[in-house]
């Protein structure tokens, strides 16, 4: 895995180029050039009071290289996952929804997994701003290359007025996690976002496998205190019957043992070491579900339950102490 593809996998996850003027008054306008694939936003110059969509397309998403698929994962081997953030004015729009719009898996790969749409404040996402991202599982067949829809964005006008809606940062990657080139549009970096589902190793992620609720006991405690000696932070000694989970920078898929309903805040109080945590992630019900002990009352994850799988986004490396079954 390469560059911000693992961060967006391991951990799952995406200004664009924007469309245009026509007869309809939807309006094109390349806002840069370079190398690497091209995302466009297609937006209604103006539009009155009420609902109206965007839509996220790409161009030039690369062909996969000779010698695909690759167990090696050096080539590139077309396009399986996705990552946009958009940003709109609050006091104007109201973000409603965001659907994939069929280009990504239409190689036939592996099932379609989306994470979010987070809309901020919320995690690492800023009021006004929208993070969605898809990814399709598996190896084989390769990704797709070409131009097509990427997805389909829903907005609520406020009142009448011109649609100023932009694109903050997008994110492009192989079936391997291998960055994609984007010839118009920063990296977005993200510690949080899932990889898709628990049966691909993330990143909420691959983008995000999909983290999912986790019991959890209000007696784990595995967070280190940092000793007075040095900045390395001394592990918690867990009660009996725990045992400690291993975690590495990113995010992590971890089979919770904690009873049904456990609260959220009890799966969060056993990351350590204190302050590590940056969000708990998982899939359920076909949607992206999430916790940040930053932003706790904007959160959807609130309980887990028993062998849930959680993905557990860390910023370092860290633990997660859960009872011994």
């Amino acid at each position: 895995m390469k560059g911000w593809a693992r961060g967006l996998l391991r951990p799952l996850l995406f200004g664009i180029l924007l469309l245009g003027l026509g007869a309809l008054g939807v309006w094109r306008l390349d806002t840069a050039s370079g190398d690497g694939a091209v995302l466009n936003l297609t937006k209604p110059a103006s539009v009155p009071a009420g609902d109206f969509q965007v839509q996220v397309e790409i161009q030039n998403a690369p062909p996969p290289e000779a010698g695909c698929p690759d167990p090696e994962g050096d080539k590139i081997c077309g396009l399986a996952t996705y990552e946009w953030v958009l940003s709109y004015d609050p006091n104007l729009f109201q973000f409603k929804a965001a659907t994939d719009g069929g280009f990504l898996a239409s190689t036939g790969r592996g099932s379609l997994s989306c994470s979010g749409p987070i809309v901020g404040p919320a995690l690492d996402v800023d009021a006004g701003n929208v993070r969605f991202g898809c990814v399709t599982i598996g190896h084989e067949p390769n990704g797709v290359s070409g131009s097509g829809l990427l997805s389909t964005v829903t907005f609520t006008a406020l009142a009448s007025g011109a649609v100023d809606i932009e694109v903050v940062c997008a994110g492009l990657a192989d079936p391997y996690s291998n960055s994609i080139p984007i010839g118009n549009v920063p990296a977005c970096v993200s510690a949080i976002t899932p990889t898709p589902g628990p049966s691909e190793t993330p990143g909420p992620s691959e983008t995000p496998g999909s983290p999912s609720p986790t019991p959890g006991g209000p007696t784990a405690t595995p967070s280190p205190t940092a000793t007075p000696a040095g900045p390395t932070p001394t592990p918690t000694p867990l009660p009996p019957g725990y045992e400690a989970v291993d975690l590495a920078a990113g995010c992590n898929p971890v089979a919770s043992t904690y009873p049904d309903a456990t609260p959220i805040g009890t799966i969060a109080a056993a990351v350590g070491p204190a302050g590590n945590l940056n969000a708990l992630w998982e899939f359920e019900g076909g949607v992206w579900l999430g916790y940040s002990p930053a932003y706790p009352e904007v959160s959807d994850l609130t309980a887990s339950d028993l062998l849930d799988v959680v993905f557990i986004c860390v910023a370092g490396p860290g633990s997660f102490g859960r009872p011994i079954v």
